[in-house]
């Protein structure tokens, strides 16, 4: 029996701790963000983004490939905002390549804050989506781009796991 009772319950700390290894937050305090992630990112570094005073993290890993770009941008009014997200969506829509479908482009909110997402098919296959927001003095983009098919709802998941932290949260 006292084997059975141990045997039992290493089997369940085995499936808990896989359960968890698979829902991993990853938490940029400098970002002041969260997103559901098991992959340590990566920072891409050019001298475009450093202009800008902008940087970005991304991952990728077999299903598909994610980044967070942010960057400290301060609007005065709220029209301002939805201004800057809406020229951003505009902005990827435009660099697109012509062979490439633009599946829907929509107002979003995060957590109250304005935001626009664009989803787009490139001609190889692969599905993107790209989020826009502007929450208080922080501009994001947020990105994810898979095959689609069998990917689409971890990457769909992923992707809504991106959250904003509050500036008490982060210190």
């Amino acid at each position: 029996m006292l084997r059975l009772t141990v045997l039992l319950s290493l089997t369940i700390a085995l499936l808990f701790t896989q359960a968890c290894a698979q829902n991993k937050t990853f938490v940029s305090s400098e970002g002041r963000f969260s997103i559901d992630l098991q992959e340590a990112p990566t920072e891409e570094k050019n001298a475009q983004l450093a202009l800008r005073d902008a940087k970005k993290l991304w991952w990728r890993n077999e299903r598909a490939t994610f980044s967070v770009l942010f960057k400290h941008f301060v609007t005065e009014k709220a029209e301002d905002a939805e201004a800057v997200v809406a020229t951003s969506a505009d902005d990827y829509i435009g660099a697109l390549p012509k062979a490439a479908e633009i599946v829907s482009k929509n107002k979003i909110t995060l957590d109250g804050y304005p935001g626009f997402e664009v989803k787009s098919r490139e001609k190889d296959g692969f599905t993107v989506i790209n989020r826009y927001y502007q929450v208080e003095d922080r501009f994001y983009g947020v990105t994810v781009m898979w095959t689609a098919g069998p990917n689409d709802e971890y990457a769909i998941k992923t992707l809504e796991s991106f959250k904003v932290l509050k500036a008490a949260s982060v210190q």
